[in-house]
């Protein structure tokens, strides 16, 4: 169910209907309207039996079935992905692909630092002192080994050998003089950064395990014992509608993503009036329905800045994610718009080095995109021919279908995604903007431009130039999120929690789906989260007797 998240109400509707009913065939369950939760004695027949199911290609699902295999190579491992194979790999594919390994010297320093990140919302101090220990003795040495096993290297941030330096986000913040690298996955040999990288090892590296895979099969409910609470298997729909039942012996690790393009929990759950995904569209929020339903303790649902931040996206009608404005603009030319259609912020600084955060009256708080749409990217013809407006490495777009943005922009021009005008006030028309005000907004701006000093926001004057070159351009900037945090609380054995505090037996979860990260993001930390909670899963997994 491939659904992009927009203003529209009809989008609206599709994602509200999607998330409050999910309806299937019944095949190997004995009811019709497919509820989040069934009852083993509902399921007539299990179509398959495995000792781990694991919901979700991604580098969390990925990380448990290499774990799972590694601890017990007789183990039995079925992946059940959502995406077909050449969509599939979550978030991670079209992420940065940095993971954070911290130097072990600095293990106070970092603990300090992630402790100040995750204020005002802190994780309880044994969560924290245990991914302290997989961050600073497993984390390298894990990915070298998958790495090895996929013909892959790893590759670090400047390029050459590991080397310790600064990589810090929030240099306010207690402890943020620790050193690290930033590091990621290429094929063995070549030079410099692949896109995708993290995902492609992975991925070739569980393919040569003895790793059920069905890709088109999301999961739609699991199948919880009423007495016990335990989840004794999922319920999947294929490609084709058919209904099967997965019965999993130890385990079932919800390993499916976040909520970022599912505008139902974005609008009911966190506040906002609209909000797209520049990552997988499969992140749909699948799993919210089955958590909740199971009892599950919900989690960071809300955090201060949805951590990731909210980036600022390109929505094209060819793609169902977006297209993420450049970082720093070639051009000069250029300014944004919020609904009044004036200036709203200082447009030119690197707020992609904070995921698009700022310090407000002492606060970190995210870009005010998302309240104040709909915004809008205003440039001239010497800011088109200067450079992408988009950048060339990050985006599902890109690192998934291969998109090439044109140097010019002069292909996208072509395609309708930018919008022309020869004057000012007909730009304004062709985006329902009033040209009395737009127009009064771009004359500030060029006298500004001409003494030299942005007196509204104090953008850099190394950055301005008079919007002054016809024709005039508009592309909507719509809030765009990268991943999300939320989900059921879980415990450093990655077991779901309910809300009395004891696990869910059997019930597992790994990866941006509940993630350890409840407020500030330092880069590298989310993929490293996804391995080691995906690691933990299956280790605790595998404890377990099988069910008779």
């Amino acid at each position: 169910n491939r659904m992009f998240v927009g203003t529209r109400a009809s989008s609206r509707l599709r994602l509200t209907a999607a998330m409050t009913c999910l309806i299937i065939a019944a095949c190997a369950i004995s009811v019709g309207a497919q509820e989040p939760i069934v009852r083993p004695q509902q399921v007539t027949k299990w179509d398959k039996t495995t000792d781990i199911c694991i919901v979700g290609f991604g580098l969390a699902g990925a990380s448990a079935a290499i774990e799972a295999k590694k601890v017990d190579p007789s183990a039995s491992v079925l992946i059940l992905e959502k995406m077909d194979k050449k969509f599939s790999g979550g978030n991670t594919r079209a992420s940065g692909q940095t993971i954070l390994i911290p130097d072990p010297k600095d293990v106070d320093k970092f603990t300090s630092y992630i402790k100040a990140c995750n204020e005002p919302n802190p994780l309880p101090d044994e969560y924290l002192d245990w991914m302290i220990r997989q961050w600073t003795t497993e984390l390298l040495p894990f990915i070298e080994e998958v790495a090895a096993s996929a013909d892959y290297e790893v590759g670090y941030v400047g390029g050459g050998p590991l080397r310790w330096q600064k990589v810090t986000e929030f240099e306010d913040l207690p402890g943020s003089d620790f050193n690290a690298c930033s590091a990621s996955l290429r094929a063995k040999g070549s030079l410099g950064f692949e896109i995708g990288g993290v995902m492609n090892g992975f991925e070739k590296a569980v393919w040569k395990l003895p790793v059920e895979i069905m890709y088109e099969t999301p999961a739609v409910a699991l199948v919880q014992d009423p007495l016990t609470t335990a989840i004794v298997g999922v319920i999947a729909k294929k490609a084709n509608g058919e209904t099967i039942a997965v019965k999993a012996n130890k385990g079932v690790i919800l390993a499916c993503g976040g909520h970022s393009n599912n505008m139902y929990i974005n609008q009911n759950f966190w506040g906002a009036d609209s909000m797209y995904t520049c990552g997988t569209p499969a992140n749909t929020g699948d799993a919210f329905p089955m958590l909740m339903a199971a009892g599950a303790k919900m989690w960071h649902m809300r955090n201060q800045t949805q951590s990731g931040g909210n980036w600022l996206g390109i929505k094209v009608p060819e793609f169902e994610a977006t297209f993420i404005r450049e970082f720093s603009m070639k051009g000069k030319s250029w300014i944004e718009v919020a609904a009044d259609s004036r200036r709203f912020y200082d447009e030119s600084r690197s707020y992609h080095r904070q995921h698009e955060k700022y310090k407000d009256y002492g606060v970190y708080v995210d870009l005010r995109h998302w309240q104040l749409q709909p915004t809008h990217l205003v440039f001239d013809e010497v800011t088109r021919k200067a450079g992408p407006i988009v950048t060339g490495w990050l985006s599902w777009p890109i690192t998934t279908y291969g998109y090439k943005w044109s140097k010019d922009n002069s292909e996208e021009l072509k395609k309708g995604w930018i919008v022309k005008a020869d004057t000012i006030e007909e730009l304004a028309l062709k985006i329902n903007r009033d040209p009395k005000v737009l127009k009064a907004t771009i004359e500030k701006w060029n006298s500004m431009c001409a003494a030299g000093t942005d007196l509204e926001y104090g953008r850099d004057p190394k950055t301005m130039s008079s919007i002054l070159a016809p024709p005039f351009y508009a592309v909507e900037i719509v809030p765009t999120l990268v991943a999300t945090t939320g989900g059921a609380e879980r415990n450093t054995n990655s077991q779901v929690l309910s809300w009395t505090g004891k696990p869910i037996p059997r019930l597992y979860e790994a990866g941006e789906l509940g993630a350890y990260i409840p407020n500030l993001y330092q880069n590298g930390t989310f993929l490293a989260d996804a391995i080691f909670s995906g690691r933990a899963a299956a280790r605790h997994a595998l404890t377990l007797q099988p069910l008779q």
